[in-house]
C-alpha cells in the first residue's frame, strides 16, 4: 500500500512540474540590475498598499500559461521569486490574470510580478542609476501623507 501512495505522490509531482515547464517567463526590465539578493530575504507583497518605503521598479516578470491549480501557482511564485532575486530585487509585488474570467475553455493563469528595490538600501551610485530610469516614469517614491 505504501508503494502505491509513493507512486501517486511522485506522479502528482511530475504532473505539476510538467505543467510548470510549459509555462514561460517574460522579463521586462524597467530599472538597473543589482547584485543578486537571497531568495529567502525577498519580501512578497500582495498589495501596493502594503509598501511603506520608497522604492523603484526594476522589472516586470510574467510567468505565463500556468494551470489554475494552487500547487502549480505556488511553484510559479517560487520561480518568480528566484528570478527577481537574481536581478537584485528586495521585494516582489504579486498580481495575476486568470483567463477563466474571459470564459476560456482551458483556463490558464499568468502571474504578474513587479520586482522592486527599496531606495533606502542603495548607495549613491545605485540611486543615480535608479534616477536615470525616472525619466521614463518608472521610479515610484512614496510620500509622507
Amino acid at each position: 500500500m505504501k508503494k502505491i501512495g509513493l507512486f501517486i505522490t511522485l506522479a502528482t509531482l511530475l504532473v505539476g512540474c510538467a505543467t510548470l515547464d510549459t509555462s514561460s517567463l517574460d522579463w521586462i526590465q524597467v530599472g538597473p540590475e543589482f547584485s543578486p539578493t537571497k531568495v529567502q530575504d525577498l519580501e512578497v507583497i500582495a498589495s501596493a498598499k502594503e509598501i511603506t518605503r520608497a522604492y523603484g521598479n526594476i522589472g516586470l516578470l510574467r510567468v505565463k500559461n500556468l494551470k489554475p491549480d494552487r500547487e502549480v501557482i505556488k511553484m510559479g511564485v517560487d520561480r518568480g521569486k528566484k528570478f527577481a532575486a537574481s536581478k537584485g530585487a528586495d521585494a516582489i509585488l504579486l498580481g495575476q490574470y486568470n483567463s477563466a474570467a474571459d470564459g476560456a475553455k482551458d483556463p490558464r493563469v499568468t502571474l504578474i510580478i513587479y520586482a522592486i528595490k527599496y531606495m533606502d538600501t542603495l548607495n549613491e551610485e545605485d540611486i543615480k542609476a535608479m534616477e536615470e530610469f525616472e525619466v521614463m516614469g518608472i521610479l515610484n517614491e512614496r510620500s509622507e501623507e
